[in-house]
């Protein structure tokens, strides 16, 4: 995803990034869509099946608005 995108509130240079996810179980990663709905499992959420996508995320110069995306690959 280009970098080259107007803000929508200040309509100032958005800049590319990612959410960074970090848990006691390791070192982190970048965050991810997962489709549906939450679902509680044994060990926690159930994934397995599960469509998924990595968090782009944009995030104005000026204001710090952010947008995410999670595009197909």
């Amino acid at each position: 995803m280009p970098d080259t995108r107007a803000c929508p509130k200040c309509n100032s240079r958005m800049e590319t990034g990612f959410l960074f996810d970090r848990n006691h179980h390791d070192m982190g990663k970048v965050g991810e869509w997962i489709e549906g709905q939450p679902e509680q499992g044994w060990f926690g959420l159930k994934l397995k099946g599960r469509q998924r996508r990595p968090i782009t995320t944009l995030r104005c110069e000026r204001c710090g608005f952010l947008e995410l995306y999670a595009r197909s690959a």
